[in-house]
């Protein structure tokens, strides 16, 4: 297993596997055009061509026998929407659907933290949809707690968000009253 830093080198793989895990596990939740515009926004060749380059990111890919199995998008310096506590934001972290449930995304979170870390950035946070229970159980097993929920909606609903977050340093945050 192979975890680097993604470079423009890596920009087709990142659209491709982004593309099709975000359809994968989300289409549900959108109508065939909103969906193609989030995509289309979220991973253009413009709009990945500025992220893989911009300071302000980090991109992580994880491969395992040379194969893409995933990747994450960490933000630093954001606010968290709840506390706006500035840390690093975790704003994906996306497998392929064979990927997942094989440990990868342990692995991938670690080096997520790993980058945290060096960057002295104690506080990392990320909202989850609050229809996602799987993925909330799996950042509570990691340390992340709920601080807040805030809303979101697609254009076929109003679902709403969890933000979790971790204090690399305390281990502890104030969780979600209630």
């Amino acid at each position: 297993m192979d975890i680097r830093t993604a470079s423009l080198d890596d920009l087709d793989l990142i659209a491709d596997l982004g593309c099709r895990t975000y359809r994968d596990h989300f289409t549900s939740i959108w109508s065939e055009r909103a969906m193609s515009e989030f995509l289309q926004r979220d991973f253009s060749e413009k709009a990945l061509q500025a992220s893989l380059v911009s300071p302000t990111h980090a991109w992580l890919v994880l491969r395992d026998a040379g194969e893409p199995k995933g990747f994450a998008k960490i933000n630093w310096d954001r606010p968290d929407p709840v506390r706006q506590t500035v840390g690093a934001e975790l704003q994906k972290i996306y497998f392929s659907s064979a990927a997942t449930g094989r440990g990868y995304g342990a692995r991938l979170l670690d080096a997520v933290f790993g980058e945290v870390g060096q960057r002295a950035q104690s506080w990392v946070w990320l909202d989850v949809l609050k229809s996602n229970r799987g993925a909330q159980a799996f950042y509570q097993k990691h340390g992340f707690q709920m601080i807040g929920e805030i809303p979101f909606s697609t254009d076929k609903a109003e679902i709403g968000l969890f933000v979790m977050a971790r204090d690399l340093c305390s281990e502890s945050v104030e969780p979600l009253a209630g």
